[in-house]
């Protein structure tokens, strides 16, 4: 019977995870426009062309305990319109980054500080988690989604985010390319334009590799060609000024 109990099979396990949502969960989340499918352990709501996601999983017999099961929450933004915007703005090869349409993902340590890790070892135990689950989802995930919500204030939150981190030399990687896809899909070009500017000043290394970005802004939006930086000459643009970024023109 102990067996049974601390090595209890995934199947056994998603069958007390799905009683539990059911019986904790549904209802306070569809209260605020969640919903979860009767098989499966993620809510989501419309956001957009698309959705928000709150995705419960199973990590079984994780290395610090191998004889239990942990309980990982992350949220996710989901979009194929902005997905195919930023498809076509990625360097080659990154195209991944927003795999599944998922535009951003979000693990719990990223939307709340410090959060304990949760791990059970029989139903009771999964349970008394949930119970966690719920009051966090209350006090931090679901604020956290609230927040960008819609997608115009995802946008706003992104950049918040890029301001906050800009001018610490560190490397940008593709995010903001996706920001920017954000941006662009919203019909906010001159905005798009500012995000990759601010991200990958003419300094930067990372500027020619994502070159690509650029040029999918100025072209699609008709704002004259291309120099070899990726910018659009300045006699060409005829675009608002920035809003946000260092200084209020572009160099």
């Amino acid at each position: 019977m102990a067996g049974s109990k601390m090595n209890p099979d995934r199947a056994t396990v998603l069958a007390w995870l799905r009683q539990a949502l059911a019986d904790e969960l549904d209802d306070p989340m569809r209260v605020i426009g969640f919903k979860r499918r009767v098989r499966g352990v993620s809510y989501s709501r419309h956001w957009g062309d698309g959705r928000q996601k709150v995705d419960i999983e199973l990590i079984v017999r994780p290395h610090y305990a191998p004889d239990a099961i942990q309980v990982s929450l992350s949220v996710s933004f989901v979009s194929a319109g902005i997905a195919d915007v930023a498809r076509r703005m990625l360097p080659e090869g990154d195209e991944d980054v927003v795999r599944k349409d998922v535009v951003e993902r979000s693990v719990l340590d990223q939307v709340m500080r410090n959060p304990r890790v949760l791990a059970f070892r029989d139903e009771c135990e999964l349970r008394d988690l949930v119970s966690h689950l719920k009051g966090w989802l209350k006090s931090s995930v679901i604020p956290y989604m609230d927040a960008r919500n819609p997608v115009e204030e995802f946008a706003r939150e992104g950049n918040r985010s890029l301001m906050v981190n800009s001018g610490d030399g560190f490397p940008r990687g593709p995010r903001p390319v996706v920001l920017a896809a954000v941006q662009k899909f919203l019909c906010y070009p001159d905005d798009a334009l500012a995000t990759l500017e601010s991200a990958y000043p003419p300094e930067a290394q990372e500027r020619a590799y994502c070159r690509g970005a650029f040029i999918a802004v100025n072209a699609d939006y008709g704002f004259g060609t291309v120099e070899s930086d990726g910018a659009a000459k300045p006699s060409e643009r005829g675009i608002r000024p920035l809003r946000f970024g260092p200084g209020s023109e572009y160099k």
